[in-house]
């Protein structure tokens, strides 16, 4: 089966870029077509499923939208919908999360409503918050929308990390995680004295990395900067990691999935704040459960 994925891989996030490779690991057996939630292109004409996902891709915010306040990211997301739709192709969402800008969840939730239609049509619909399942009920009714953690939980490198010296503090900066935030010093000066080294994980696009990292070697010029990792060495640099101090949602994800104590900000971005650390990571497994019975149905 040709199954194209909609979702915001290659801008050089690692956690987007994840998703593309966890999907590939979990469907082996079908062809695979990857698309920029962001940059349309036409869908091959012997397509069999669409999928939307994963990550934070279920929004309406933006600096611009047109006359019905509609977002470019959400015409650009309406263009593969509708080609689905038009197509009578079966289509879903996978592993998706409402994004909201930092301190904006009820402004942006307020513009959501776009997608109410799209969500009540589409086959399946797995979500990665149970605050997401709730806000989908909410939009457009319906009592199917399926729970399960993010699918990057899933993310195995094909070879197992070295463990190395598991002496080194991994910031992954975003938001209040960065040089000049008190709180982060706060954490680093206590941590000094044990001997640990520092390492700063850029897992955000370069456009985002670039001046947190720049001011990250500018203070702490002892430190180990990795700016462009990809996935693989994002996971292995957080594996071999004494702790995590993330400001990125997806390195939460991966301190989970390597078991290594992580800390967030209390101000931290919607999605980590939504996320319940008590939920089983394996249960990640349920998006591509109901994928499944989807495909042989």
């Amino acid at each position: 089966m040709k199954i194209a994925f909609v979702g915001a891989s290659g801008y050089g996030n690692v956690g987007d870029d994840t998703y593309p490779l966890v999907f590939a690991q979990q469907l082996p057996e079908h062809e695979l077509v990857i698309y920029n939630s962001d940059l349309p292109r036409a869908l091959p004409e012997d397509l069999d499923m669409l999928v939307m996902g994963g990550g934070g891709i279920l929004y309406n915010h933006g600096k611009e939208g047109d006359a019905a306040g509609l977002s470019p990211h959400f015409c650009c997301m309406r263009f593969y919908m509708d080609e689905a739709i038009r197509r009578r192709i079966p289509w879903g969402f996978l592993s998706c999360g409402f994004q909201f800008q930092f301190n904006g969840e009820e402004n942006d939730a307020a513009r959501l409503k776009p997608w109410a239609p799209y969500l009540g049509q589409a086959h399946f619909v797995t979500l990665r918050s149970r605050r997401c399942v709730g806000i989908a009920q909410e939009l457009c009714g319906r009592e199917d929308v399926v729970f399960a953690p993010d699918a990057a939980y899933l993310y195995r490198p094909g070879a197992a990390a070295s463990q190395g010296d598991m002496r080194s503090i991994t910031l992954v900066p975003a938001g209040a995680v960065n040089a000049r935030n008190a709180l982060t010093n706060h954490y680093l000066r206590q941590f000094a004295g044990s001997g640990m080294s520092m390492t700063w994980l850029g897992m955000g696009a370069p456009a985002d990395n670039h001046a947190l990292l720049a001011e990250a070697a500018e203070r702490f010029p002892q430190a180990q900067i990795i700016a462009s990792p990809g996935p693989r060495a994002a996971y292995e640099t957080i594996a071999r990691s004494r702790l995590v101090i993330t400001g990125r949602y997806h390195g939460m994800v991966f301190a989970r999935a390597c078991r290594v104590p992580f800390i967030t900000p209390v101000d931290a971005p919607y999605k980590i704040r939504m996320e319940n650390l008590d939920e089983d990571i394996s249960a990640a497994a349920t998006h591509f459960e109901v994928l499944r019975r989807h495909i042989s149905g």
